[in-house]
């Protein structure tokens, strides 16, 4: 109880910092750097009105407590009562009295942007201008020439988005273009990109009493870069109790639960494995090759975890994060493999104390950590069909919307929700800056889940249960590769 009003207090003073900065940054006070970029950031925006045109965003549903929704929406009802959304609501607000826009919100029939309207979009669908699309679902979007292309926004009379600011996730946008071509945004603007880190939660009160007398404080574990698949099975061996029927079930005292669906790709990347290498020529080259070692490795590894005595795994097509988060909720397990935004839904009744730390390495030789993100981060394009104006307009909002959310927003839902409401210790900040600071993602990992992947994605989530992965990869990497080279002749193709 202690823990939880330190978070809680944590929270608050965070928050009323957060607050302060606000208030200062608008009365032009103060001489920090932040503030100097929150008063300074947006001249090229300054002077352009819209005359009141609607920017209608398209996001998948449902939109109920959904992040992808409230990233970009909150009613002035919804907002009442709660910071996060009373700060979304007021960005919103200021981004309309900047640009004499109405942000108006639409929701799809479907989680699936591209299975919903995709035919409508291919068929010069303008009803929207922004499509708000889940990475997973609907990153084909851009291969069928529905997206307008932002490095070319000028020819738009629209060169206003600026991707290599601090506001948008450079590094990832990069990623998911090819060449001088880009079609997807994210960032900070994306709740789920901020929040949607693979991590591993600890019951500390089972933790501390198994564990900690022989391996002591789990941080200082992760501090000092020993926290490894090994480390994980043998805590997870050590710590597990079986009821007396010799039979792991989830009435034993678990060391790990796993749901292995796409948790196993966001482990990929904290275990260091690299979908792509590049040519010469800067050219993107398939890497999910059986001549990765690392990436062999890493499925070995998985293997021998998922039969480790003391770890329950959820496999497919029944790994199931509710049914992991709502036992490890109730103290069946010392350790659960999950993502970082599912403590907000699964957690906040809990009546242990939990500690929230990276995904584990492949081994010590790997030297640091890196954070795979939920293929459910929101990404955005604008939509071709729409006129000129629209675009302007589009492009605008999309700018002005990533700057106040990385200075305005993220102060509340990162520094204060993430890392101390969502929480139940101080040090947890300091293992979410670990996680925030290592996000890693390629060409390859990014678009696995095109259409013309023949079935990447979901390789990891249907192999690394099985004890053949050099084997399982010699038969499919051709269509990868072959897949690959689909998606670069579209890209290529395309002359927005």
């Amino acid at each position: 109880m202690k823990k939880r009003f330190l978070s809680l207090l944590m929270a608050l003073i965070c928050l009323l910092s957060s607050i302060l900065m606000l208030v200062s940054c608008a009365r032009g006070e103060g001489d920090n750097k932040q503030g100097e970029k929150v008063s300074s950031g947006l001249e090229h925006l300054n002077g352009l009105d819209f005359g009141g045109q609607e920017i209608t965003y398209i996001a998948s549903n449902p939109p109920v407590d959904d992040l992808n929704y409230k990233s970009i929406y909150v009613d002035e009802e919804s907002a009442d009562g709660d910071a996060l959304n009373v700060a979304l609501y007021e960005r919103n607000t200021r981004i309309e009295a900047l640009l004499n826009v109405k942000i108006v919100m639409g929701a799809a029939e479907d989680r699936s942007i591209k299975a919903w309207m995709g035919p409508s979009l291919l068929g010069g669908l303008d009803e929207y201008d922004i499509i708000a699309a889940r990475q997973y679902d609907d990153i084909q979007l851009a291969l069928d020439g529905v997206l307008v292309d932002i490095n070319k926004l000028d020819q738009y009379g629209a060169d206003y988005i600026n991707w290599d600011r601090e506001y948008w996730a450079t590094n990832y946008i990069d990623a998911l273009s090819f060449g001088n071509k880009t079609f997807w945004l994210t960032g900070d603007l994306s709740l789920r990109y901020t929040s949607g880190y693979y991590a591993i939660f600890v019951n500390a009160n089972l933790y501390d009493t198994i564990l900690k007398p022989k391996y002591g404080s789990i941080y200082d574990i992760v501090r000092n870069k020993q926290w490894t698949y090994d480390m994980l099975m043998q805590m997870a061996t050590e710590s597990y109790k079986d009821d007396g029927d010799d039979k792991i079930g989830l009435e034993d005292q678990i060391g790990l639960l796993f749901p292995v669906w796409d948790n196993t790709n966001g482990l990929a990347i904290s275990a260091g494995v690299v979908f792509t290498r590049y040519a010469e020529d800067g050219t993107p080259m398939n890497n999910a090759t059986a001549n990765n070692s690392t990436l062999i490795n890493f499925m070995n590894k998985c293997y021998e975890l998922i039969n480790t005595k003391g770890v329950y795994s959820f496999n497919p097509p029944s790994a199931s994060y509710p049914e992991a988060m709502t036992n490890f909720a109730s103290g069946k397990a010392v350790f659960v493999s999950a993502r970082l935004n599912q403590a907000e839904i699964y957690l906040r009744d809990m009546n242990d104390d939990y500690y929230v730390i990276p995904c584990p390495m492949l081994d010590e030789n790997q030297g640091q950590y890196y954070t795979g993100v939920h293929d459910a981060v929101v990404i955005y394009g604008i939509n071709y069909n729409i006129s000129d104006e629209r675009i302007a307009a589009s492009a605008a909002t999309l700018e002005a919307m990533a700057y106040e959310s990385y200075y305005n927003i993220r102060p509340i839902y990162y520094d204060s929700f993430l890392k101390f409401k969502y929480t139940r210790d101080t040090e947890a900040a300091e293992m979410i800056d670990i996680m925030h600071d290592n996000v890693y993602t390629d060409f390859v990992f990014i678009w696995q889940f095109a259409d013309d992947m023949h079935g990447l994605g979901h390789f990891l989530r249907n192999n690394v249960s099985k004890n053949n992965a050099a084997s399982s990869i010699k038969r499919s990497v051709t269509l990868w590769n072959n897949g690959l080279t689909a998606i670069l002749e579209k890209i290529e193709k395309m002359d927005q």
